[in-house]
């Protein structure tokens, strides 16, 4: 038999036992139910990850679609371009909602709102794109023209470049802006050693150059009256262009005659002044034309031939070598079917100025006789340049150099506006991008 005290143990025991299986099956419960609540919680955060990946891919596709528009989406409703679309373990679902003013310009904005779903999960982004222009570049060419023309040693670019084709460096240029190809890589030529201060991607998207009935497209879709002033320079006829610091320019058309030895102009068009004011924004001379003065005002000029610059051509709100001060509302384009040449001229000797825009669709930015004579100075460029095919401005060797070096400097102006009716490389600029929570 148990004495009293024995038994007084045995209970305190049992109930010791008791407490700690109940306390050790509340635990295991507790325990269970937390890994329980974890794994719902990791697979939630999977899930998650996966519908904004999803709502990722909806608006790449939607952006590639809309890249390959032609002509580009109309009307200002909103409007469901991929609905639910099967996707890895869920859907994704995009609606486009184009810009109220879009009717009212040829530079086209959409919102694009992409929504990707799994089980009972969506996520939903939202970006603002719209189409950039070729002023977006510094430099930018089809193709990097025949034979090599390189990038070299006391070369300045200031601001976005690209290339469709492979850019040729030897020495040490200096690219102040982010530089992109759609090579695979550079040439590297004698003593390579470029300085990239914003980096660079190589294998990058070709950026498509347009024709130049694009630009009268882009000037007929925002105006029906009146046409631009259009010069007719056609056949063996040339038009001269000065731009004038009170607002205004004077231009004349003429044709050569007698034998070449004591050849002279007759004027087809006398001297006429008109102001850009009144011009809408374009001026269309059929044939070639000869340019240089000071710009005031807002201008496009679109030739079917040759552009020659025979003196500096620069804003009136302006630095000494061109640079536009902080305010100045002057803005230029120069797009030519043929090239754009800067000519052998007197004043041409010792730099040469260009503000504005630059774009030639036939072939190339060039200069005359860049290979003969002595050096000629800087390209002081403030603006953006573009060519089909990249033309010499200059020469570069052991016995020195002709032509000139490159002095190319981006107008910050550009990012957020550009000459009038100027023509769309054919991708568009994410201006904006959020995740909508609700």
């Amino acid at each position: 038999m148990f004495s009293g005290s024995q038994k007084s143990q045995q209970g305190i025991s049992l109930v010791t036992t008791i407490i700690v299986v109940s306390l050790l099956t509340t635990f295991s419960v507790v325990t269970i139910s937390l890994v329980i609540s974890n794994n719902k919680i990791s697979a939630n955060h999977f899930e998650s990850t996966q519908a904004f990946w999803l709502a990722e891919s909806g608006l790449e596709r939607c952006l590639y679609w809309l890249q390959n528009q032609d002509p580009t989406t109309a009307g200002t409703s909103p409007f469901t371009q991929f609905e639910e679309v099967a996707a890895g373990n869920g859907t994704y679902t995009v609606v486009i909602d184009p810009d109220d003013q879009n009717d009212n310009t040829y530079l086209k904005r959409y919102l694009l709102r992409s929504t990707g779903t799994i089980a009972t999960i969506s996520r939903q982004l939202e970006v603002l794109v719209s189409m950039n222009t070729f002023s977006k570049y510094i430099y930018a060419t089809g193709d990097e023209g025949i034979g090599t023309i390189w990038f070299t040693t006391g070369d300045m670019i200031s601001g976005p470049m690209h290339s469709n084709d492979q850019i040729a460096i030897s020495g040490s240029p200096v690219f102040s802006g982010r530089v992109t190809s759609s090579a695979a890589s550079f040439l590297e030529g004698s003593g390579y050693n470029p300085t990239f201060a914003e980096g660079y991607q190589l294998n990058a998207p070709q950026v498509i150059f347009p024709t130049g009935s694009e630009i009268m497209n882009n000037y007929n879709s925002m105006n029906s009256d009146p046409p631009p002033l259009v010069i007719d320079a056609n056949g063996s006829k040339h038009a001269e262009i000065v731009f004038n610091t009170d607002g205004t320019i004077t231009y004349n058309v003429y044709h050569w005659s007698g034998r070449w030895w004591r050849r002279h102009k007759v004027y087809d068009v006398p001297n006429t002044t008109v102001p850009l004011s009144g011009l809408n924004g374009m001026i269309k001379v059929e044939g070639d034309v000869y340019i240089e003065g000071t710009v005031n005002g807002d201008i496009t000029l679109y030739a079917t031939d040759d552009i020659y610059i025979t003196d500096d051509i620069k804003y009136l709100d302006s630095g000494t070598n061109g640079e536009p001060n902080s305010g100045c509302d002057d803005m230029l384009g120069i797009i030519s079917e043929g090239d754009v040449i800067v000519a052998y001229t007197t004043p041409n000797q010792n730099d040469v100025i260009i503000d504005g825009a630059v774009l030639a669709l036939g072939n190339s930015f060039t200069v005359e006789s860049y290979y003969w004579g002595s050096p000629r100075g800087y390209i002081h460029l403030w603006g953006a340049l573009g060519q089909k095919i990249r033309g010499p401005v200059g020469t570069s060797g052991h016995w020195g150099g002709t032509g000139y070096l490159k002095d190319y400097n981006y107008d910050d102006r550009f990012l957020s506006s550009n000459p009038p009716y100027f023509p769309t490389t054919g991708g568009y600029e994410i201006s904006s991008w959020r995740e909508v929570v609700n």
